[in-house]
């Protein structure tokens, strides 16, 4: 994973324009709006800022990330531009069902509960999930975390693995990563769970932390597009079709990873195949 310092987050919560519209290619939108968009000619993507490397706030408050580079690349193909809004992931969730969002531009863990409420693009990554600590902590296992104050983002996919998998865990959630890791620095919580790339991301950040435990997921991590709205699904899993055949999507995967691809995600794009040596 690229080792590139961490901006401080957009505040949760908050649904303004980033102070932004990227232009993501060089022409007129034009007039018809063939992918179904809130605003023709523009992708409004509801981005999450406390996922690095997926996405987080750069200097000035502009995002970036893995994601972030997957969805300027979409949109470039598409000839598209792309206005980027701050927001929580569970106000993304429900703010794609109201017509609010056309994009959930964030590291999203598909789950069935979230499939019936949006769509999901085709898998971009393969994750973990990892309990994060104090290197004090000489925490080793799940069950070392029995009555133990655990943080986890709400709305999150690790809250059903602290439920399910942590057991005697007291559950206390934070509404967004930043906040659970500050409280986690200051021995306010005794744990945080969350995807591996967002753990490794704090590590380098925060050298008073670890990784206590470590756990494969049986879903892969995506983007989210409103359920009706299929004629953008299409176009974007087009668009990173082509991406990976042409070596565009292992490009900026290296930018923001140091490990392969899993073999999970290579059996969801069997052309990462031959395109790990392009880029």
């Amino acid at each position: 994973m690229r080792k590139t310092p961490l901006a401080p987050a957009v505040a949760a919560g908050v649904t303004a324009v980033l102070g932004l519209s990227l232009a993501a290619c060089g022409g007129d939108s034009g007039k018809d709006d063939p992918y179904g968009l809130e605003v023709p000619g523009t992708i409004t993507a509801a981005v999450s800022t406390d996922q690095p490397p997926f996405a987080k706030a750069a200097k000035g408050g502009r995002p970036e990330g893995f994601i972030v580079d997957l969805t300027d690349e979409v949109a470039k193909r598409l000839k598209l531009k792309v206005s980027y809004k701050s927001s929580t992931v569970p106000a993304a969730m429900q703010g794609l069902t109201t017509g609010q969002y056309d994009l959930g531009a964030s590291g999203l863990g598909v789950t069935a509960e979230r499939q019936k409420q949006v769509a999901f693009t085709k898998g971009l990554y393969w994750s973990t999930t990892e309990v994060l600590t104090l290197k004090s902590n000489p925490a080793s296992k799940v069950t070392d975390f029995s009555g133990k104050r655990t943080g986890v983002v709400t709305g999150a996919v690790q809250q059903a693995f602290v439920k399910n998998k942590m057991p005697g865990a007291k559950q206390t959630q934070f509404r967004d990563q930043n906040a659970a890791v500050s409280q986690l620095l200051s021995g306010n919580i005794d744990a945080f769970v969350v995807g591996g790339p967002d753990a490794q991301a704090y590590m380098k950040r925060y050298d008073k932390l670890k990784v206590a435990v470590s756990a494969p997921v049986d879903h892969p991590t995506a983007m989210a597009v409103q359920k009706k709205n299929t004629k953008f699904l299409k176009a974007v899993d087009d668009q990173l079709a082509a991406m990976v055949q042409d070596g565009t999507y292992i490009r900026i995967y290296r930018t923001w990873f140091t490990e392969p691809p899993q073999p999970e995600l290579v059996k969801i794009w069997p052309g990462l195949n031959g395109s790990q040596g392009k880029g």
